[in-house]
């Protein structure tokens, strides 16, 4: 029984520790995060965006004209800054009412009921507020004074051009979407095909 004392007491008491060893080599390192959303261009003019969709390469940005008061002109700031602008082909639609529907129409193009056509042009090298205009005009060519609320949204694609010489080995984006089949008239074709919603 004493030896038993002993060996217990030997083994609860235990000496200092020692030195602290070296650090050993460092493990192996882990995998990647996945990459962050792409952020958004802002605008300056004073119709707010509703948002964007699509990719880095192709984005569908929304200009909400439901406080437009109408008239001949519709004034807004593009989507990408002018610095970048050359890098990107355009495609601009239109979105209003038609028989409690939201109906979609081409910008150069018109309503379907022929009554105006609309023209698009904006300043390619500034961001001076704004740097875009529709233009109204009826069939003669003279403008045409749209009332309030006829428009929900201006809807702009902007379509970065080396995405599409990537995928035809061309610059030519009209003859690559019309070669897919895409009729860039149609903005839920467009849509469809870079995968916008």
């Amino acid at each position: 029984m004493a030896m038993l004392c002993m060996a217990m007491v030997l083994m609860s008491c235990s000496g200092e520790d020692g030195e602290r060893g070296l650090q050993g080599p460092a493990g192996v390192q882990g995998p990647a995060g996945a990459d962050g959303e792409d952020g958004t261009n802002g605008t300056n003019g004073t119709n707010g965006t509703n948002g964007v969709d699509g990719n880095a390469n192709v984005q569908s940005v929304k200009i909400n004209m439901e406080a437009w008061n109408g008239g001949e002109f519709f004034e807004f700031d593009m989507p990408i800054v002018a610095e970048k602008r050359s890098n990107f082909a355009f495609l601009f639609y239109m979105e209003y009412f038609i028989e409690a529907e939201v109906a979609v129409h081409s910008v150069p193009g018109g309503p379907v009921f022929d009554l105006f056509t609309t023209d698009v042009s904006f300043l390619a090298n500034s961001d001076e507020s704004p740097n875009g205009i529709i233009v109204f005009k009826d069939s003669q060519g003279a403008l045409f004074n749209v009332p309030p609320g006829f428009y929900l949204n201006l809807v702009i694609v902007a379509i970065e051009v080396n995405t599409m010489q990537g995928k035809a080995g061309t610059g030519d984006m009209m003859a690559e979407l019309k070669a897919a089949g895409v009729d860039t008239n149609d903005y839920h074709a467009v849509a469809a095909y870079f995968g916008l919603h």
